[in-house]
């Protein structure tokens, strides 16, 4: 397959860069608008306004993961598919994509939704400190 030369070349630390761009770009989007949720004014925008100025942005950052995921995966499908962390690391990104596209309107799943979030972050670093 042609994406297996990816991983031994220049093109994967590109890749995983903007795999990490996209990360701030979709969570960073989640964070303000769940504080803004939980009552800190990080902008004068109620959560819900937050939410629809930062949706296109969010979106965006979650398209840049999808892509970048899928090919540094196939890349190195070998790695990842032994890797516990990477297995964890999916689960969190399912329920933390079910949380985000959930109503979010009590403080509860604003709470919810940045620790998922956060453990998705978590277990992303993880990957390299459980290679198999």
């Amino acid at each position: 397959m042609w994406l297996v030369p990816l991983k031994n070349s220049w093109a994967f630390p590109v890749v995983e860069a903007a795999h990490l761009a996209g990360v701030a770009l979709l969570t960073g989007t989640v964070i303000f608008t769940d504080l803004r949720r939980l009552g800190v004014r990080v902008a004068p925008q109620t959560a819900e306004e937050l939410g629809q100025i930062f949706k296109p942005w969010a979106h965006s950052g979650m398209a840049v993961l999808l892509v970048t995921g899928i090919v540094m995966t196939l890349a190195d499908w070998d790695r990842y598919r032994r890797n516990p962390a990477f297995s964890v690391k999916m689960i969190l990104v399912l329920a933390a994509l079910a949380s985000y596209f959930a109503p979010r309107r009590t403080k509860a799943s604003a709470i919810a939704s940045l620790v998922l979030w956060t453990a998705v972050v978590l277990a992303a670093r993880a990957i390299a400190d459980f290679d198999v």
